[in-house]
């Protein structure tokens, strides 16, 4: 089979040269739209199930959502894993399928359970909703709105611009799954009841509420005729917008009392304020002089990428929209990207082809010495780009990513690819240079005095035999040895999970290559080579060979007179090797250095917003000094439902840094970070944890907690929990090599807790219920509506007054309004 595979080249030659033409022109059209990642997307295949629930504590999310959700889930199949969180008013439920289960279907699955896990929640605590289609990987792109500050835009207003602005813009951009809103405040048309006013008209909440929503809606009327027209009927009701709509609502009608209309405003503070928010971003960085300059609280954007998205193609997508956007944001406002995934995909891509190059160059030299024919070491070149264009166009035919572990199996295997056609080529050249049983046979027929009568410019016999005749000799040792390595790298595939989504592209990809290369080696070089070697070669002695040869042969028979020294020194060096091998470090895998330090702050559990927001900019001071620093940015918090449900204590500050070639304070990220948390430390109290955007993303997705290494304690008492956590971190912190030990924070969150007094209720004959709406509505608020302008929407919200300080205040309950004697 192997004779007429090369035969077939040799006597086909022109029809080998169209198709490889043809294969070229197609790998030049299907390689650009390669999948390019940073870093291989190890997530596994899971679905995110959030619900709010605005209030509840974290005990009550995980008793009346977190387990439900929880209990229906394992049910469905393929499922490895249901970890959750609950957060005060916050449940986080992640469902983990077995790896290979279409992430769609998997989605479908989980869907479907949640309509039997809605039946156990119950009504008004929360419905939930599957989270964003998104992995590891997918906060490919973050930016910032920045508004000048002469131009009038506060941080409400940017962020209803980017709300119903950017957003917009930016979502229908191929690959994005869903942008993240974070910072700013989101403006609602508030209504702060009076409690003693309330009182005194004998009015509850819901009687306002019920007002507002009776005097806000639009309606229809179909049609009706005038004449030979068709009239549209419609009933615009809606309130208005801005200081119209705060008039409109202050001028509601809630109730007549002897003759006189009571309105909204007579009973409430009507006026546009923000919601209760749970995160927030600051920024310091420095300008092009150099110079620190803070800018604040600002409004920021996260864009998650679709799983199975190209991340290259998604981001140059969005990079396309900025233009576009900048024009369509008033004046005094622009949008700045501060984080992009690209940088780091580029700069994984150019380290694989910088160390082909250098690889190519290496390989170059080497033949060129050696063969000492320029010919035969073009010929032997080009099975390498040949080869890695196959394997990288069948690579982006089937949608496989192109990644840092890819590629570089690739760059690894990239003297495998010259292997065959070393040998094919070596063997052309032997037979081209000297001659052969039926060529010597003709020894007399030729010229005499010729220094080399039977080389192949005297082969009247045709050069295209001998070359068939070189291939034949070689094609079954190429085949075979390279079926060798390529069996080498089949346990891979037998790897699962993580394991298996980091090494098999690897091993994928290299394949690729050497499959391609043998299959230059066999049909491309006997044909080009019959193109090439038309006039014949000389053989010329390579002057780095002989002294080679000479040297190896005075070792060889050294070697062989010394036997006993040469088998004692090498029993001697595995000896040494299987002590020092169990003292060699290990790790899964390299870590990819990002560019980007990700440094989570813990603050007290107790903390609120606001003092997260006093201790960011101080802590981005700090790190300004570092000549290494460009920006720090504070993440305070968590962003709207679906992104991390972090709690307000704490503060992720994303820290850029120049490339490392200019630091001067350290010389590799370790050590710069420990020179921040020295200086950091001035700060009492405060924990801290270094790692990297990507790495801390995939951490928490793998194991459902941000970091490397973590203990899982498992028990039903918390404080049982607590204090044997405490004294697993202070054991854990005595092992040699740990760092940034700490242990999660599961209690020491205040709480102001309302109980009624049942006995008191009976005999004013209410409800707790009753008791309940007042916390619920009342404290914490209710929506009552919405205001509309164009495709934005603005809550109307009402609830009590802030009466914080004052003691002995009576609230208005629904169902009971005459107030108590005393007594």
């Amino acid at each position: 089979m192997f004779n007429r595979v090369v035969d077939w080249a040799v006597q086909n030659r022109l029809l080998v040269l169209i198709a490889l033409a043809v294969l070229i022109a197609t790998a030049a059209f299907q390689i650009p739209k390669l999948n390019l990642d940073a870093f291989p997307d190890v997530t596994n295949v899971q679905v995110a199930v959030n619900t709010e629930a605005p209030g509840l504590a974290a005990e009550e999310v995980e008793q009346l959502i977190t387990y439900p959700i929880e209990a229906v889930m394992y049910a469905l199949p393929d499922v490895e894993e249901v970890r959750s969180i609950s957060k005060t008013g916050l449940s986080g439920v992640t469902v983990v399928f077995k790896g290979g289960t279409d992430i769609y279907f998997a989605r479908q699955l989980v869907f479907e359970r949640l309509q039997a896990a809605r039946e156990l929640i119950p009504d008004g605590v929360g419905v939930p909703e599957m989270g964003p289609n998104t992995s590891g990987l997918g906060q490919v792109y973050q930016y910032l709105l920045i508004a000048d500050p002469d131009s009038g835009y506060d941080a409400m207003e940017l962020r209803s611009l980017h709300d119903w602005l950017v957003k917009l813009l930016l979502i229908p951009a191929e690959g994005v799954t869903e942008i993240l809103s974070f910072g700013g405040e989101v403006r609602q048309y508030q209504v702060n009841l009076n409690p003693a006013r309330m009182l005194s008209y004998d009015l509850s909440q819901n009687d306002v509420m019920e007002a507002l929503e009776n005097n806000n809606s639009n309606v229809g009327g179909w049609y009706m005729g005038r004449g030979q027209e068709q009239l549209v009927i419609r009933g615009m009701g809606w309130l208005g917008n801005g200081e119209q709509g705060l008039e409109q609502i202050r001028q509601v009608p809630v109730k007549t009392s002897d003759g006189i209309t009571v309105t909204v405003s007579d009973v409430a503070q009507v006026a546009l304020g923000t919601e209760i928010r749970q995160g927030a971003v600051t920024m310091t960085r420095k300008d092009e002089a150099g110079q620190v300059e803070q800018l604040g609280e600002v409004v920021s954007g996260i864009v998650l990428k679709r799983m199975g998205a190209n991340t290259k193609a998604t981001i140059d997508g969005i990079e396309a929209r900025i233009d576009r956007i900048n024009q369509a944001l008033p004046s005094g406002v622009r949008f700045e990207p501060y984080y992009n995934q690209a940088d780091l995909v580029t700069k994984a891509v150019e380290t694989v082809t910088n160390a082909l190059l250098l690889a190519f160059v290496f390989i170059a030299i080497v033949l060129a010495l050696f063969l000492m024919n320029l010919r035969a070491t073009t010929l032997v070149l080009l099975s390498i780009p040949i080869s890695i264009g196959i394997a990288l166009m069948i690579m982006a035919w089937f949608g496989l990513s192109a990644n840092l572990m890819s590629l570089g199996g690739i760059a690894v295997a990239i003297g495998m690819l010259v292997d065959g056609s070393v040998v094919m080529v070596e063997n052309m050249f032997k037979h081209l240079t000297h001659p052969d049983a039926e060529h010597d046979a003709h020894r007399n027929e030729l010229a005499e005095g010729d220094p080399d009568p039977l080389d192949a410019s005297h082969d009247d016999r045709g050069i295209a035999l001998r070359l068939q005749e070189a291939g034949r000799e070689v094609a079954r040792p190429i085949f075979f040895a390279t079926a060798i390595i390529l069996v080498v790298f089949m346990p891979l595939f037998s790897f699962e999970g993580v394991e298996a989504k980091l090494f098999q592209p690897m091993a994928i990809s290299i394949m690729l290559a050497i499959v391609s290369a043998v299959i230059v080696a066999l049909v491309v070089v006997p044909a080009l080579a019959s193109y090439m070697f038309r006039k014949g070669i000389r053989e010329r002695e390579s002057f780095i060979l002989k002294p080679l040869e000479k040297l190896y042969r005075m070792g060889l028979a050294w070697s062989l007179k010394h036997s006993r020294v040469v088998v004692g020194a090498s029993a001697v060096l595995v000896v040494l090797a299987a002590l020092i091998v169990p003292r060699l470090g290990t790790e899964f895998v390299p870590e990819l250095e990002e560019g980007t330090i990700n440094l989570r702050v813990t603050l007290a559990p107790s903390s609120s917003l606001d003092t997260a927001l006093e201790v960011a900019p101080k802590l981005e001071a700090m790190l300004m000094e570092f000549p290494e620093v460009t920006y720090a940015l504070s993440r305070a918090g968590r962003a709207e439902i679906g992104g991390d449900p972090e709690p307000v204590n704490n503060i992720e500050i994303y820290i850029g840094l120049k490339p490392t070639a200019e630091w001067t304070s350290a010389s590799n990220r370790y050590a710069l970070q420990a020179l921040f948390e020295e200086k950091l430390e001035q700060h009492p109290g405060l924990l801290f944890n270094f790692s990297q955007p990507i790495a801390t993303r995939v951490d928490e997705l793998l194991s459902g907690v941000r970091a490397q290494l973590a203990i899982k304690l498992f028990g039903p008492d918390l404080d049982v929990l607590a204090e044997k956590g405490q004294q697993i971190e202070a054991a854990v912190r005595t092992v040699q090599g740990t760092r940034d030990v700490a242990m999660e924070q599961i209690a020491g969150e205040a709480q102001l807790a309302v109980q009624p007094d049942r006995q008191a209720l009976s005999r004013y004959g209410l409800a707790v219920s009753d008791v309940m709406s007042v916390v619920r509505d009342g404290l914490g608020g209710a929506a009552a509506g919405q205001i509309i302008n164009g495709n934005e929407r603005y809550d109307i919200y009402v609830r009590l007054a802030n009466v914080s300080g004052k003691t002995g205040m009576l609230l208005p309950i629904s169902g009971y309004r005459r107030r108590p004697e005393p007594g």
